[in-house]
């Protein structure tokens, strides 16, 4: 375009360089645009003062947070879970289908460490009267069962499980104490005293 044929606006805005005959106009960038820039700027000042120079909350602090309270719903949701009921146990084992269902749980879960039918392997034996770390009675492997022992390798299987589950486990455990295998594992820890 020549300069006969541009307006005096445009004369105004016409860089003085020209590249193979080729010149440009120098308009200014939209409001909206520097608007933009211009906040975008003031916005990330900001951030870069809160987050870095004062110390601002991060990701990781956050997900500690939220970590935090998930372990405090999870500690008393176990709390909770532990405590055993009696009438729920009682309606477990009186029905063979859900001894039956924790014979299922048991194979699926158990067997690894305690063998088939609970004669002992790398667990203790569960058949015979002998306990480590319970008295062997309904209410006493119910809770153990859901916090396990993980420093000796038994997962804390509450995590695992629901709580029909946790029932349906505890009564086929007591339905195997006392029964006899071929080669059951050396008793260990003590014989619970009867009260």
């Amino acid at each position: 375009m020549s300069e006969n044929n541009m307006n005096e606006e445009e004369k105004k805005v016409l860089l003085d360089h020209d590249y193979d005959g080729i010149q440009e106009f120098d308009f200014p960038l939209p409001l909206w645009w520097v608007t933009t820039f211009w906040l975008c700027s003031l916005f990330g000042a900001g951030y870069f003062v809160y987050y870095i120079v004062l110390n601002g909350p991060s990701l990781k602090h956050e997900y500690f947070v939220e970590e935090n309270k998930v372990m405090e719903q999870r500690e008393a949701f176990l709390e909770e879970l532990k405590n055993f009921k009696e009438e729920s146990y009682t309606t477990y084992a009186s029905s063979p289908e859900m001894v039956k269902h924790g014979e299922y749980l048991f194979r699926m879960n158990c067997v690894a460490c305690h063998e088939e039918k609970g004669a002992g392997d790398i667990g203790p034996n569960l058949t015979d009267e002998y306990w480590l770390y319970s008295d062997g009675t309904p209410s006493g492997i119910f809770p153990f069962i859901i916090e396990g022992n993980p420093a000796n390798g038994m997962p804390a299987w509450g995590e695992f499980l629901e709580e029909d589950d946790l029932y349906a486990l505890t009564a086929y455990i007591v339905s195997i104490k006392g029964t006899e295998h071929e080669n059951p594992k050396d008793p260990q820890g003590e014989i619970p005293e009867k009260e």
